[in-house]
């Protein structure tokens, strides 16, 4: 298999097709659907990583350049992007909360691993996903992050197959890390997505894997 002679436009543009069928049709059903962040709370034991959210380098870079053009020269965008990351901290926090009220269980995270222990819950051998729209599901969203991931296979000629893979690989993996640390704990059905989305990600990787190995070995 030549992962460089894939068609990476196509793929690209399925993705923005993709990406384009959401803001046409579940703009809505993604603002109905609860988002969860950490939650440290003072004299209850801490079940939420600290309430910390990373700039892109994209929003890093238009935050420097306002910090240094004279017309911004009395707006304080730290101060900005402070007040707006507590704003939405309190929003998600109090949902939280509200779910924890009525009963939820939620499972803890945990820097050890990047998918979620479900051991913790009740009947977790039966935990369902979450039940999502079909765009969002498990099998759709690893597709298209797979998918996304592939699409610059062509900006890395000077590696082989095999490697862009791993490398591919490592860098989606970091980013669930990344996404778990600020989703923070999370209820079951919720932590079950998660896991399988995951999973479902690493093994589609694990086929492009083997298909290059396999390609490698064949005599040309």
């Amino acid at each position: 298999m030549d992962l460089n002679s894939t068609n990476s436009a196509s793929v690209a543009k399925n993705y923005e097709s993709a990406a384009e069928k959401t803001k046409k049709t579940g703009k809505q059903e993604v603002a109905s659907a609860p988002s969860y962040a950490p939650e440290p709370k003072e004299g209850n034991e801490s079940i939420t990583p600290k309430d910390t959210v990373e700039l892109s380098d994209a929003a890093e870079a238009a935050s420097e350049k306002a910090k240094g053009d004279s017309h911004w020269k009395d707006f304080d965008m730290d101060a900005f992007q402070g007040n707006i990351r507590s704003t939405l901290m309190e929003s998600i926090n109090s949902l939280k909360q509200e779910l924890r009220d009525g009963g939820v269980e939620f499972a803890k995270y945990s820097s050890d691993s990047i998918i979620y222990d479900l051991s913790g819950l009740k009947d977790s051998e039966n935990i369902k996903a979450a039940d999502v729209p079909e765009y969002w599901n498990a099998e759709n969203t690893s597709q298209r992050i797979v998918d996304f991931a592939m699409s610059f296979r062509s900006m890395a000629s000077g590696v082989s197959d095999e490697d862009y893979i791993e490398q591919m690989r490592a860098a989606v993996e970091e980013g669930y890390r990344q996404a778990k640390k600020a989703l923070g704990d999370l209820p079951g059905p919720s932590a079950k997505l998660f896991n399988d989305t995951y999973e479902l990600t690493m093994k589609k990787f694990n086929e492009f894997a083997e298909q290059a190995k396999n390609a490698a070995g064949q005599p040309s």
